[in-house]
Order: C-alpha cells, then sequence, then structure tokens
C-alpha cells in the first residue's frame, strides 16, 4: 500500500522553555508548577490566542507553537514580556520564571496527530538554546519579516554554527534590557477575543506561549544616597559606544594587556585602548560596546565565545602594548567571537612618537577587514587632531586615570597633569577637555563654593577645545554644562553634534538622553535610552532613574518599576531608585507596595521631600505628575 506524501507548509515556529526549571521543581515543585499553570491561563495563552498561535508539542518545561506570521509570533512575545517583567519585579531572582525564546520561519513536515517536524522545527529549538535568559533569538529568515514591521533594534549576532544544523544561520537578537525599553509602538496591546466567540477544537485549544522575562543583572554598588542627581552623574563609568541599528555589526575592544613589567605602565595601555575604541567608534556602521563593558574583563582569561554570548557581540578586538623609554610594540588581533576564529592580525613596532598614529590606523584595518565580510560599511574620518608633543599625550592618559577615581585628591593631581599638557602643546584639545570635566565634576560632588564661577570657566575651556578641533568631547562636556544650567536646547544642539560627529561614546548618547527628557521630549528620550543600554550594557544608576521618570511621564507605571527594579538590584545604596520606585507603585495601583518603598525611602533619606525631586524637568506639568505620585505614596 502506497505511503501518503508528505505534507510540508511555510510555518513562523516559537521555541521556549523555562531557565533553570529543575532547580525551581527542585526548591518548591509544586508551587513553580502552580505558577506556571496560573501564568498558562491568566496571560500566556490568551496571548496566544490573540496571535492565532497553536502550542504542537509541550516537552515539559519547554513549549513549540506555530504562528501563521513571523510578525504575530513577535509581538505575543514582547506583549507577554512586558507584563512577565513587572510579574517578575516582585519576586526574587533565585525564584523567577525566565525563558529563552527562538524564532525560525522555514518548511516543516505537517504529521497526522498534528506534530510538525523537520528543519523548521529543529532550527527554532536551537535557536532557543543559545539565547540570553529573559532573550529572544531569531533566524536570518524570520528576521526580513519582522525588520520593517516592529519598531525594534535586533542586534546582529553573526553566522551561528548549530548543532545538527548542517549549514551557519544568520541569527538576531533583542535581550532583555532592549525589549524592556522597547516603545509602545513595537508592542500593540493583547487583542482581546471576540465575545462570544466559539472555542476551536482539536491541537487548536491547546493554544500558549512562553515569552521572555527580564534576565537577572550583576550587582554594582555606587554611593549616590542624599548627594543627589548630579552625584549620581559623577559616578557614571565614562566609556565609550556606539549608536547604529542594530543590524550592524557589534564588536568589543578588550583592554591591551600591558606587556612593560611595570604595572604603573598599565595607565598608558588603558588609554591606547580607549583611544582605538574612540577611533573604531567613527565608522557609523559598527556597533562599538562601551569602556566601561570592556574593561570588567581586564586581567581576567574569558572565552571569546563566553565574551560573545555575555555581550551580544559578533567581533572582538584582543591585544597587548610594550611600552619602553623610546619605543613602543602594539600587537593587536581581530576575532570572530562565534567560532574563536582570527580574520586579521598585526604588530606595530614603532618609535614612541609616532605611536599617536596607530589607534587611527587600527581602527581603519579592522574597519577594512570587516568590510570585506559585511556591505555598505562608511567610512569614518580621521580620528581627532593627534598632539604635537608625545609628553601631553602622555599627561592626557594619566589624567584620566586619575578622573575617574572620584577624590578630592586625585582630581588635584589631575588637573596639574592637564595644565601642564597644556603648556607643552597649546593646541590638543583633550587636555582643556580634562580640565573642563574635571571642573564639571567639581560642581556635581559639591567641592566648591562657587559652582557658577566654575562652570563658567569649564565652559572657556570646552569653548577653547572647539576652538582647536570640533570634537566629541568638547561638544559632551558643554552639553552636560548647559544640562546642569537648564539651558536645554544649547545642550540638545551640542549633544547631537556631539553624536553626529562620533555615534560611538555613550556619554554623548546618555547625555543627549538626559537633554531630552528634562526639555519635555518623553518619547525621544526613552528612544535615545533604548541606544544607551545597547552599547553599555551595565546602565549606570542615573540611566536606570532617568528611564524610569520617563516611563513615569509616560503613563506607562509598570516599565518604570521593572525598570527601577533591576536598578535596584544592581545598586543597592542608590536611594533615589526608591524614590521613584514608590512613586512608580502608587501610580500603578499598587497602594501596599507603594507604602512599603515609601517608609523605606524615609529611613534612607529622612529629610526627603516630594516637591524637591526632579527639579530639572522644564514641564511643569510633567514635574506635577511625578510630585502627585510620590505624595500618592506617601512621601
Amino acid at each position: 500500500m502506497a505511503s501518503e506524501p508528505v505534507q510540508r507548509k511555510l510555518a513562523a515556529i516559537l521555541a521556549a522553555d523555562i531557565v533553570g526549571y529543575s532547580r525551581l521543581t527542585g526548591v518548591d515543585e509544586e508551587g513553580t508548577a502552580r505558577r506556571l499553570r496560573e501564568l498558562r491561563t491568566e496571560l500566556i495563552d490568551p496571548a496566544i490566542t490573540s496571535h492565532r498561535g497553536n502550542i504542537f508539542k509541550t516537552t515539559g518545561d519547554g513549549l513549540l507553537i506555530e504562528f501563521s506570521s513571523v510578525v504575530d509570533a513577535i509581538r505575543c512575545t514582547l506583549e507577554v514580556q512586558r507584563q512577565m517583567g513587572a510579574i517578575n519585579a516582585d519576586i526574587s531572582p533565585e525564584r523567577r520564571m525566565e525563558f529563552r525564546v527562538g524564532v525560525h520561519l522555514g518548511d516543516v513536515m505537517a504529521q497526522p496527530d498534528g506534530d510538525l517536524l523537520g528543519d523548521g522545527v529543529n532550527i527554532a529549538a536551537r535557536l532557543e538554546g543559545i539565547a540570553e535568559p529573559g532573550g529572544i533569538c531569531l533566524s536570518g529568515a524570520a528576521y526580513e519579516q519582522v525588520r520593517d514591521k516592529i519598531d525594534a533594534d535586533f542586534v546582529d549576532l553573526g553566522d551561528k554554527a548549530l548543532k545538527n544544523i548542517a549549514r551557519p544561520v544568520r541569527v538576531f537578537g533583542l535581550d532583555a534590557a532592549a525589549i524592556a525599553a522597547l516603545p509602545e509602538s513595537a508592542i500593540p496591546p493583547l487583542r482581546a477575543t471576540p465575545t462570544g466567540a466559539a472555542p476551536e477544537k482539536g491541537r487548536a485549544a491547546r493554544r500558549g506561549s512562553i515569552l521572555t522575562i527580564f534576565a537577572g543583572l550583576a550587582t554594582l554598588l555606587i554611593a549616590a544616597g542624599a548627594v543627589g542627581l548630579w552625584t549620581w552623574r559623577g559616578n557614571r563609568p565614562t566609556a565609550d559606544g556606539v549608536k547604529v541599528a542594530a543590524s550592524h555589526p557589534a564588536i568589543l575592544v578588550m583592554p591591551l594587556a600591558n606587556l612593560s613589567g611595570d604595572l604603573a605602565q598599565d595607565y598608558f595601555a588603558d588609554g591606547l585602548t580607549e583611544d582605538i575604541i574612540s577611533a573604531l567608534g567613527r565608522f557609523p556602521d559598527i556597533t562599538v560596546i562601551s569602556r566601561s563593558a570592556a574593561f570588567t574583563y581586564k586581567g581576567r582569561s574569558v572565552r571569546p565565545e563566553e565574551i560573545g554570548r555575555e555581550l551580544n557581540v559578533a567581533y572582538l578586538v584582543d591585544g597587548s602594548v610594550r611600552k619602553t623609554s623610546d619605543r613602543a610594540r602594539v600587537s593587536v588581533q581581530l576575532l570572530e567571537t562565534s567560532r574563536a576564529s582570527v580574520l586579521w592580525t598585526e604588530q606595530y613596532d614603532r618609535e614612541i612618537k609616532d605611536l599617536l598614529t596607530i589607534q587611527d590606523e587600527v581602527a581603519r584595518q579592522i574597519a577594512g577587514t570587516l568590510s570585506v565580510r559585511l556591505t555598505s560599511l562608511l567610512l569614518a574620518r580621521s580620528a581627532s587632531k593627534p598632539p604635537s608633543n608625545l609628553e601631553a599625550y602622555d599627561l592626557v592618559l594619566r589624567g584620566r586615570d586619575l578622573f575617574r577615581r572620584l577624590n578630592r585628591e586625585a582630581d588635584s593631581q589631575a588637573r596639574r597633569l592637564f595644565e601642564r599638557a597644556i603648556e607643552l602643546d597649546r593646541g590638543y584639545a583633550p587636555a582643556y577637555i580634562g580640565v573642563g570635566r574635571l571642573d564639571v565634576q567639581a560642581v556635581e560632588l559639591g567641592w566648591t563654593s562657587n559652582p557658577d564661577a566654575v562652570l563658567t570657566r569649564a565652559e572657556a575651556n570646552g569653548r577653547r577645545a572647539l576652538s582647536i578641533d570640533d570634537n566629541v568631547g568638547a561638544h559632551v562636556l558643554l552639553g552636560r554644562i548647559y544640562i546642569f544650567r537648564g539651558d536645554y536646547d544649547r545642550a540638545l544642539d551640542e549633544l547631537r553634534r556631539a553624536v553626529e560627529i562620533n555615534p560611538s561614546d555613550p556619554e554623548a548618547q546618555s547625555g543627549l538622553a538626559d537633554a531630552l527628557l528634562w526639555s519635555g521630549n518623553t518619547a525621544a528620550a526613552i528612544d535615545a535610552m533604548r541606544v544607551v543600554a545597547r552599547v553599555q550594557p551595565m546602565l549606570t544608576a542615573v540611566e536606570h532613574l532617568d528611564l524610569g521618570i520617563a516611563y513615569l511621564i509616560a503613563d506607562r507605571p509598570n516599565d518604570a518599576i521593572a525598570t527601577l527594579g533591576r536598578g535596584i538590584q544592581r545598586y543597592e545604596d542608590a536611594a533615589y531608585l526608591h524614590v521613584l520606585l514608590a512613586g512608580a507603585y502608587a501610580a500603578a495601583g499598587r497602594r501596599a507596595d507603594a507604602t512599603g518603598e515609601a517608609e523605606l525611602v524615609k529611613r534612607l533619606l529622612p529629610t526627603f521631600e516630594a516637591k524637591d525631586f526632579a527639579t530639572q524637568l522644564r514641564d511643569e506639568g510633567q514635574r506635577s505628575k511625578i510630585i502627585a505620585a510620590l505624595q500618592l505614596a506617601g512621601l
């Protein structure tokens, strides 16, 4: 008897499972099963019904779901994930249900029992396996269906060799932080099932979905307390990153190893690393991950594949520098993280006086190597004007190192170094920027009794730097000064110019988000913060606060709760995050939670008054909304 022909069809397949399900059931088997049932009944199944999805297989803690459209699959994922983030904000990290999701569009074989088989299913399952907790990975085929239909910056993770899949698969991803910062336009509200609609029969009645949850964040502490918002800003890591579309390749420049045999020369290797990051970031079609993220790997031995997974980067720059009295040897290599394969390597053995051109040369070599593999890689202008005096460059590197220590003695030493650099080379812009940044930091941290005069001096140094070279650092410096003064229109002009020159500086991007927020352009501020979240994986405390304020103004209290909750996990001493979280709870109608946070704030900040919060907002209506939420919480 002849067998029936195989029925094939094109389908969007979503694969998902719960991260650490065995651990969760080991701790509380019955409670875990009950929570999963509740989520399915109250949230997940209605979402799948709304988006015409169909569960065709369950595997204990995992699901395989068929959609007729990739757009439906992704929108369903994003909708439920947003709500799951709010749910998880009240659950301790070790008890949260976190999911990985993979989505693929491919050919499948339909079985008589309703099951689906074939590479279309297998690829989706493998993509789920490489997704981060709280994240989503989709194949290139799936990405092509949503790239112009969903307002989300999916990250190009490059070609991946998936287990038991014959050919490498192009993979795109979206992590939990990026999903949390998505605009409302990317995540339409759930569509209700029409009243009176008859239940569907057979396997369609078992519809459901597993969506992503916000991943647990690494804990970092900063000293914030009652010093205030600008003190927080002083504690932000100075970093270099890039704003580009998420389809562009992401690259991390690892700190160059100091092989000089003298730990005192670390500042030189670190400074050269920063300059390579800055020079590479001038190529607008490459996403350069921030300095702060890169330097978390300093001195650690981590495999390229692990770094690629942790930061969603496709490429890695690694190397070393050996400096003697008159010469320097710099070795650099470019690797593809998925295979740890070397794409390009070079060694520069130069006299010290020629070292200043290396960072720009390295950046162009890397960009040229990537351009062979990528299309439309744009050329970038040369790096900032180098100093004519090597000693001035060395002094500026030393000054930058001291500036980051955030204490008055180190600042005094840094000032002497920057001023000496100016004496040696009056045409070297970074030296003037260094002095200006010290002045702004002194105002932020309350180290001066005459802030107006100090800011005026900082502005003069910023203008002097611009007269030498139209560079990012000077525009960022001036933008921060104007934000501090409340002159947001001038701040926006400066920071937009900074991003235009070099979309690779997260200080410029974060400053622009600040200026947009305080000037009243909330939607644009949220969009700008999405860029910061991509290039600087660990947002600072003040960036979490800014995003929370924006969400609260935009009537998105649940998003504010999720954002502030993640910030508090990382920055336990950041008291003002608790302040705003109390207001967010109140705005969301969670009065008991709001009261609990308010009581905590009263212990942390006994003199706090709601009327003194968010005074930088230009729009009185927006500020009144924030104050009303805080007062509703009992502050």
